[in-house]
């Protein structure tokens, strides 16, 4: 019998931005709140599976579904322990993934937003299809 492969195509359409900021995940989900009209709420951790590790590493993740919009917004810590979810942007303390119906011309206005926290040392755009580690981002 002939065996068969199946390609899977993951979907990277959203939106990322990396966060530098030296604050907690809740304070900074709390700025947010204020700044980008937003009602973050802690979620479940990922949990990544390392090769060659018993262990799992755990990233917190809190989440807000715009029901108007019909998009998910999603603070997602880039850094537990010594390990990193997104190692190529070890600059970036939290990433903000926003999936969904996000207009694009929205992108500078909520970059500056976030940029405008004081805590916030600064905010940038991540392209998902560059990362070599783009494959920790689906959950």
């Amino acid at each position: 019998m002939a065996k068969k492969k199946l390609l899977i195509e993951n979907d990277y359409d959203f939106f990322l931005f990396g966060i530098s900021c030296s604050e907690k995940a809740y304070r900074l989900c709390w700025a947010l709140n204020m700044q980008l009209k937003t009602s973050f709420q802690k979620n479940n951790d990922i949990e990544i599976n390392e090769k060659n590790v018993k262990e799992q590493v755990r990233f917190s993740v809190f989440a807000f579904k715009n029901e108007e919009l019909f998009s998910d917004y999603k603070v997602i810590a880039n850094r537990s322990g010594n390990k990193f979810l997104i190692p190529e942007f070890k600059q970036a303390d939290y990433l903000l993934l926003v999936q969904g119906e996000f207009p694009y011309e929205e992108k500078a206005s909520v970059l500056k937003k976030i940029k405008s926290i004081s805590f916030v040392q600064t905010a940038f755009e991540i392209e998902p299809q560059k990362l070599k580690s783009k494959e920790n981002l689906i959950f």
